[in-house]
């Protein structure tokens, strides 16, 4: 895997706060009610109040590691481990819907600042929790981008930036024989994709009559993100898989 050189955090660092303005942009925009917060979603035993407060939360946590660093100390993101992860969640989840939308707005901009504050410290290889800073970048992208899509706003996966597929996609796939649960062999196929370069891309796990999935890069990332359902039937087929997380 090539090394990240400061143009690519840069750009990379552009376009996660693109993704988290269009994100904030989108939800204020919605005519959600209260109702709308406990309303269950295609996410198990979450509701759409459940993704607003997890955004709200992974927004304060990575702020919360980033302020540390700049500090010289390493911070856990969630001082609580999972189980208060999860608490804080639950906790968060049935709240009204301006609460839940002010808590998006304003957690991302509380992150946006620390992001700003780190690159201006150019201390982007100081330690965050587990891992360098600028290894974050990429994380919040991906928080923002995929439950963003799962908070069922209209948003669909075959509108995530081309760049950021072009990013997740190949980290996912090389990951496949850790998560195939059967002999596969994937394909990104041209018709619908969003990235030249991804076009012809092959994965396998190696073994008898495998499934060969095909389609396009959005539709396989959707696929490898767990969500299959999102990418209609873009793909040949969509095997289950172990969780990505």
């Amino acid at each position: 895997m090539a090394a990240v050189t400061s143009a690519d955090l840069s750009a990379r660092l552009t376009a996660m706060r693109a993704s988290t303005s269009a994100m904030v942009a989108d939800f204020d925009g919605q005519r959600w009610a209260d109702a709308d917060m406990t309303a269950p979603i295609a996410l198990p035993n979450w509701t759409r109040g459940h993704v607003l407060t997890h955004i709200a939360r992974n927004a304060d946590s990575i702020a919360r590691a980033l302020s540390g660093a700049l500090r010289g100390e390493i911070v856990k993101r969630y001082p609580n481990g999972p189980e208060g992860r999860a608490a804080d969640i639950e906790a968060g989840a049935g709240r009204p819907v301006l609460e839940q939308l002010a808590d998006v707005r304003e957690s991302a901009g509380r992150l946006d600042r620390l992001f700003g504050a780190v690159a201006d410290a150019d201390a982007w290889d100081a330690t965050a929790d587990s891992r360098p800073c600028r290894r974050w970048i990429r994380a919040r992208w991906q928080e923002v981008e995929v439950h963003r899509v799962d908070a069922e706003s209209g948003y669909t996966v075959n509108q995530w930036p081309a760049d950021f597929v072009a990013v997740l996609l190949p980290r996912l796939a090389d990951r496949l024989p850790d998560r195939a649960r059967r002999p596969l062999r994937l394909e990104v196929t041209a018709d619908g994709s969003l990235n030249s370069e991804l076009v012809g891309r092959e994965w396998a796990v190696p073994g008898e009559d495998p499934v060969d999935v095909r389609g396009p890069d959005w539709a396989v990332l959707a696929w490898l993100t767990g969500r299959k359902s999102t990418a209609g039937e873009a793909l040949t087929a969509a095997p289950e898989l172990d969780p990505w997380m």
